[in-house]
Parts: structure tokens; C-alpha cells; sequence
């Protein structure tokens, strides 16, 4: 990666105007080709996607998480914003520190 005030030598910077060209030229075909679909054409590839289980089609009510949501499910954990202090002292008090952060907030959380 090139650092901020790098020099890049001529071949360089020419392998990256030609990505970005190859990039804008995809960008346009796609662009194009979207434009010039007729609607059959849209229904059968739709009808594709629909048979499909591993590529559904995304309406435009689809909701997204991010990636640190997405993340926290599958590990079923979370972020919790606590005072600096706090945290050292439980850190201090040994290696279990979260474990034992997590008891004590089970405890205090009210019943389901």
C-alpha cells in the first residue's frame, strides 16, 4: 500500500489508471445493460434468483447490518460503553474480568 507522501514511479500510476478505466468501462456496461432490460428479461432473472436458496433477490425494504452486528450475533456478544476506571479495576483484579463484569450485570438486570 502506498503511504501518504509515497512516490509512485510511472508504471505505477499507470496500472491504476487503467483499473480505474476498467473499472468506469464495467460500471458503464453494467449501467447500460440494466437500462436496455426489458421487463421478460427481468422476470425470468428474477424468477431464477427466486429458485434459488442461496441467492435471493434484495427487495427495497431489505435491512443490513454491519459487519461488528453481524459479528456480535454469531458470537453473542455485544459492546457495552464503561468508565475507564471501572474496567482497570476489574482488570486488575484478574484475567476473568469480563466474565465476572457479565455476572455481576446478569445479576442486577431485571427479570425476563
Amino acid at each position: 500500500m502506498i503511504g501518504k507522501g509515497a512516490c509512485m514511479s510511472t508504471a505505477e500510476r499507470k496500472a491504476i489508471d487503467r483499473a480505474l478505466a476498467r473499472h468506469a468501462d464495467v460500471l458503464e456496461k453494467t449501467r447500460r445493460a440494466r437500462a436496455e432490460m426489458t421487463p421478460e428479461e427481468d422476470a425470468a432473472i428474477t424468477a431464477d434468483a427466486l429458485n434459488d436458496p442461496d441467492n435471493p433477490p434484495i427487495d427495497d425494504d431489505a435491512e443490513f447490518m454491519s459487519w461488528d452486528e453481524a459479528r456480535a450475533r454469531l458470537l453473542g456478544r455485544t459492546q457495552v460503553a464503561l468508565e475507564l476506571d471501572v474496567v482497570e479495576r476489574f482488570r486488575r483484579a484478574g484475567d476473568d474480568w469480563q466474565e465476572r463484569i457479565d455476572a455481576l450485570l446478569r445479576e442486577a438486570a431485571p427479570a425476563e
